[in-house]
């Protein structure tokens, strides 16, 4: 169960950051590591590996293909561990203040359950849709989170979600 807590920001000491390691995901932990900086707070960066992927690969070795789905995720946390090492050092931080968790499920559920397990102070998601921006602006892991999450989330939207979103606005 998440331990009760003020609804204060003022206090921040634990960061959870579910990236997806995709192009969008340096502004993401850019955004992160800015409140971390300014609150001395720790980062948790949450890597789920779907397990739906997982089902693919494992539907292709049923077809004869050699590749396996221990391989396939051993491969995905070494890249995403190269991955992380460089969007630290492009954000100067500290990579002791940094961790990396993995997790192999549904990203809405794996969400959920590290904010019940690590119990962040601040969860930090970007905004992006799979779709195009015109369509779709806030994804549907990050809408699922935010409607069920019981700590505070921020937000982070890029220059291209934040103009879509004006548009919209006919600003």
């Amino acid at each position: 169960m998440v331990r009760k807590k003020e609804n204060k920001l003022d206090n921040i000491k634990k960061i959870l950051l579910p990236i997806d390691f995709t192009e969008f995901s340096q502004g993401v932990f850019n955004c992160a590591v800015q409140v971390a900086m300014n609150s001395d707070a720790k980062i948790i960066v949450l890597s789920i590996i779907n397990s739906r992927d997982i089902e693919s690969v494992e539907s292709i070795v049923s077809m004869g293909y050699d590749v396996d789905a221990e391989h396939y995720v051993k491969e995905i946390k070494n890249d995403r561990k190269q991955q992380l090492n460089k969007m630290a050092d492009e954000a100067k931080i500290d990579k002791n203040k940094v961790k990396i968790l993995f997790k192999i499920g549904k990203p809405v559920d794996e969400i959920l359950k590290a904010i019940e397990k690590e119990e962040p102070d601040l969860v930090v998601m970007g905004t992006r849709g799979r779709g195009s921006l015109e369509n779709s602006v806030t994804g549907s892991v990050a809408n699922k989170v935010f409607k069920k999450s019981p700590v505070n989330i921020l937000s982070y939207r890029n220059k291209a979600v934040q103009k879509s979103l004006i548009k919209k606005l006919n600003l």
